[in-house]
């Protein structure tokens, strides 16, 4: 179940953007967005190398 929740989490800040209209408008916002998706690829790396798909 770990190794779908950095994608479930990544699905559900798609869709709260999209569905919000919450779409960076200022370079800042834009920084942030990019901030926060690193983030989110460095825990779907990480959950990836802690729990490798092929040990379940």
């Amino acid at each position: 179940m770990l190794y779908w929740l950095p994608r479930l989490c990544l699905f559900a800040l798609i869709g709260v953007v999209l569905g919000l209209g919450a779409l960076p408008a200022t370079s800042e916002d834009i920084a942030n967005t990019l901030i926060v998706v690193l983030l989110g690829l460095g825990l779907f790396s990480v959950t990836l190398n802690v729990f490798p798909p092929e040990h379940h």
